[in-house]
């Protein structure tokens, strides 16, 4: 073989990367099906499903744009590459929003004390204790100062909570305050 010939290597045609779409009925019939997943029959159109024919195949299955893709059909909106992404984005700057980092709260006997005597109000109001969010907005706090700060205090036994709302109550020294606090009175 001479220098530059053309071998089977060189004149073969590289397809990497190309993505092929499939054909119109093909996507009509995977926009059905995706229709048929999250929506009433009775909300089945031809032109939903035509509409949804140019989509369809945009999203990889169990992907966060997939996710958000189905939620948008499932409310009627045309998820568009663009929408999809404007939501994505939206979802993800919230998520920062309420995962930021912020400064640790100083618990002081002062902070505690105001804290525990909301907790104690709540439970002679209205018989269970105060969700995270009526903490958070009676001590000036923000979601993760909140978190530290309740966390801190169930570690050192002053409260005691599950993940059911409003089962913030008092526990060991701060409970036990209460109960003298209400016999010298």
């Amino acid at each position: 073989m001479a220098d530059g010939e053309a071998t089977a290597q060189t004149t073969k045609q590289k397809n990497k990367g190309a993505w092929k779409r499939k054909s119109f009925t093909r996507r009509q019939h995977e926009a059905r099906a995706w229709l048929e997943r999250l929506v009433p029959p009775e909300r089945i159109t031809d032109a939903r499903v035509n509409q949804l024919a140019d989509f369809v195949d945009r999203y990889r299955p169990g992907s966060k744009f997939q996710i958000i893709a189905d939620a948008m059909v499932k409310n009627n909106e045309v998820p568009t590459m663009k929408n999809v992404a404007a939501r994505y984005e939206s979802r993800k700057n919230a998520y920062l929003r309420r995962n930021a980092p912020t400064s640790p709260i100083d618990l002081t006997p002062a902070l505690v004390e105001h804290l525990t005597t909301q907790i104690r109000a709540s439970w002679e109001r209205r018989g269970h204790g105060p969700t995270w969010a009526e903490i958070r907005d009676g001590m000036g706090w923000d979601r993760a100062q909140t978190k530290h700060a309740l966390t801190q205090l169930r570690t050192a036994g002053l409260i005691a909570f599950t993940n059911d709302s409003g089962s913030l109550t008092l526990a060991g020294k701060a409970a036990h305050h209460d109960a003298t606090a209400t016999k010298s009175a």
